[in-house]
């Protein structure tokens, strides 16, 4: 038995980074393919928000780590140490994603963007950068510059806020398996929810 799992990303989350680390050990020990499926978590009818400064701790008060931190120490994951472009509206690399998969390529155009921005700091929300970045697998690098140019994918990206909650995402990444939807959670209880569907 093989299982489909659909799995709700936006790039640039770094929760969707760790995700991606999940998602590869995963295929390595089950029967598994990830359907990655776009939810922008900033469309363009979104504004950027307000940059915030967070209050000073107290002096005595002892470090600890946040919820982001906590989660990649567990997975074993460490962030590049790479600047990368702020406020990048990432719709164009979802929607190459789209063509890549309907191409036949779809998890490895996944795979590529997601280095090319965590690991090397490039902007792929920029089409010609895209077309780089996948050109190992294009045949016909135009057609994909047409499909981006006259958005021809664009209804299958979800936006966030309002349609992302209707789908049932209100973070991301978040997993579909079975009737089972885990978002941002450890990479134990997505094995165990796994092993629980391939014994069905």
């Amino acid at each position: 038995m093989s299982l489909e799992i659909r799995a709700a990303h936006d790039f640039t989350c770094p929760w969707c980074w760790i995700g991606l680390s999940q998602a590869r050990r995963l295929q390595m020990s089950y029967p598994v393919t990830i359907r990655w499926v776009g939810h922008e978590l900033y469309p363009e009818a979104l504004p950027w928000p307000e940059p915030s400064t967070p209050e000073a701790p107290p002096e005595n008060r002892p470090r600890t780590l946040t919820r982001l931190q906590f989660a990649a120490h567990i997975e074993g994951i460490k962030f590049p140490r790479v600047e990368r472009p702020h406020n990048m509206r990432v719709h164009f690399a979802l929607e190459a994603c789209e063509y890549a998969y309907d191409q036949g390529f779809g998890g490895q155009a996944v795979d590529a963007l997601y280095e090319a921005y965590w690991m090397h700091g490039r902007e792929i929300g920029a089409i010609p950068v895209i077309l780089e970045e996948l050109k190992p697998w294009l045949d016909d690098p135009a057609a994909l510059e047409r499909a981006l140019n006259n958005r021809v994918y664009k209804d299958r990206i979800v936006p966030f806020d309002d349609e992302s909650y209707a789908a049932g995402v209100y973070y991301v990444p978040t997993f579909f398996i079975g009737e089972e939807r885990l978002a941002e959670m450890p990479y134990a209880m997505i094995v165990a929810a796994v092993e629980k569907e391939l014994k069905k």
